[in-house]
């Protein structure tokens, strides 16, 4: 993959996140808001109070668009951002608790996952990593 491809790549990867993100408020999906209230609320949401919760979602979501921003520029400090995102936002996912999926927006959030892994794959494992080198 030559520096163009890994562009879009980046770029895939922030359009399926923004398409997943409108989409879940479109007004055609079930609202379950009564069913998720049952559901396990996780660590994170019975220990932290809203405020922190947000900090706690936030930050890691601005670390990472800051990173693929970099990444995009080919800045060497974006692929530590990113790595740095994707742990973070890693443990938010497991100390969150349950959630409820959406039939169509699961193959969004499949598709971005597998792009998220590609990137950090091609930063560090592949020769594109020399292009970080460069400054």
């Amino acid at each position: 993959i030559n520096r163009n491809g890994f562009k879009l790549i980046i770029l895939a990867t922030l359009l399926i996140s923004l398409v997943g993100f409108v989409a879940e408020y479109l007004p055609f999906f079930t609202n379950y808001e009564n069913l998720e209230e049952q559901l396990n609320q996780g660590l994170i949401f019975e220990t932290l109070n809203p405020n922190m919760i947000m900090l706690a979602i936030v930050i890691p979501f601005l670390i990472n668009l800051t990173g693929l921003i970099l990444l995009y520029l080919f800045n060497p400090i974006g692929r530590l951002l990113y790595t740095i995102s994707i742990l973070l936002i890693l443990i938010i996912v497991m100390l969150s608790g349950d959630s409820i999926e959406y039939s169509l927006l699961y193959p969004f959030e499949y598709v971005g996952s597998f792009l998220e892994v590609f990137i950090a794959y091609l930063v560090y494992f592949t020769p594109l990593k020399k292009e970080f080198d460069k400054t």
